[in-house]
């Protein structure tokens, strides 16, 4: 089957149409991620994310639905009264930024959503306001960052966790300054173009090094990849898996980084691999069947528990040379 926006799209318009008969509290449905890009599709499958809006209450927080093999349904739900400050969603990334594209509406009660896509996108791009979300962003990162080096958890996995957290955080103040968060499987080239863009790419170079990807490890990757597979089919027999990782999701992680990998980057794999097989683990009971191949993996990457007082060391200095970027970015706006 050969997938474009516009069927996409009509498979988002057909899906609106049918909760809406179920739904009858259902005030606004609109459209995020990308399928409001001009390449939706990585490794072949990709999903449709939309947001419902509810006037009184959700169902659940976010459900992921199969729609076909390529593709999936992922629905986050919320509430009218989180929009009531919606001028305040200037300053939210990740509610604000889907809000300022167009062409994304596919049910508004009364022309609710379009007063409130005005109020937010107006004045969004402002200098002085991308730098409050941007810093919003940095802080949380070394308010993390301080935490982990304080109270480090116990078990190393907690430990790595917190650790992507922060790298995420960090990549995302910094991407914020030209552009919207970062999506997980396009993380590392999306990443790649927003510092190319900014003209520092050494802050690229820095973080593959946190993330501990060498050169030599690449056809490694296969080998992983195989592994963190087994471990999500293993989940999901074992555990209630989290939504995210239910079987509709599967080829949507796994093709998208078997494509990263067979790419002339490989190394933007690892952090969709890395990031999704760290969840199947802490959400496991118990020890899955690539946890082996996953301590292999972290040997290689440097970030085994002997590692911990070095990473944090150098993620520090590396949070000090994105204040100065952002600090600078600033001055060149006289803020």
């Amino acid at each position: 089957m050969r997938i474009t926006q516009d069927l996409l799209l009509r498979y988002a318009q057909e899906t609106v149409k049918r909760r809406q008969r179920d739904e009858l509290d259902l005030h606004a449905v609109y459209l995020t991620g990308s399928i409001l890009s001009d390449s939706p599709l990585l490794g072949g499958t990709t999903d449709i994310d939309l947001v419902f809006v509810h006037k009184f209450q959700i169902p659940v927080e976010r459900e992921c639905i199969r729609l076909t093999p390529e593709v999936s349904l992922d629905i986050v739900h919320k509430l009218r009264e989180d929009y009531d400050q919606h001028k305040q969603l200037r300053l939210d990334p990740w509610m604000g930024y889907p809000l300022t594209k167009y062409h994304i509406l596919l049910l508004d009660s009364d022309h609710w959503f379009e007063f409130i896509q005005s109020g937010v996108t107006a004045d969004f791009h402002r200098p002085d306001n991308v730098l409050i979300r941007v810093n919003a962003l940095f802080s949380s990162a070394r308010d993390h960052w301080y935490s982990l080096l304080q109270f480090p958890p116990d078990a190393h996995l907690d430990w790595l966790h917190q650790y992507f957290e922060i790298l995420s955080l960090a990549a995302n103040a910094i991407s914020g300054l030209i552009g919207p968060p970062l999506t997980r499987r396009r993380f590392l080239i999306d990443f790649a173009d927003r510092v190319e863009t900014l003209g520092i790419p050494k802050i690229l170079a820095g973080f593959t090094g946190l993330l501990g990807y060498p050169d030599t490890q690449i056809n490694a990757l296969t080998e992983w990849t195989d592994a963190f597979e087994k471990d999500l089919d293993y989940l999901v027999e074992v555990e209630a898996a989290p939504v995210h990782l239910l079987p509709c999701r599967h080829r949507y992680y796994l093709d998208a980084i078997r494509a990263l990998t067979e790419g002339g980057s490989p190394e933007q794999a690892l952090w969709p691999l890395m990031q999704t097989w760290l969840e199947i683990q802490l959400a496991a009971p118990k020890s899955t069947p690539g946890a082996d191949i996953l301590e292999s993996c972290l040997e290689s990457l440097s970030l085994t528990s002997e590692t911990c007082a070095q990473k944090v060391k150098a993620l520090d200095a590396y949070l000090d040379t994105l204040e100065v970027v952002i600090e600078t970015w600033a001055d060149t706006y006289a803020i």
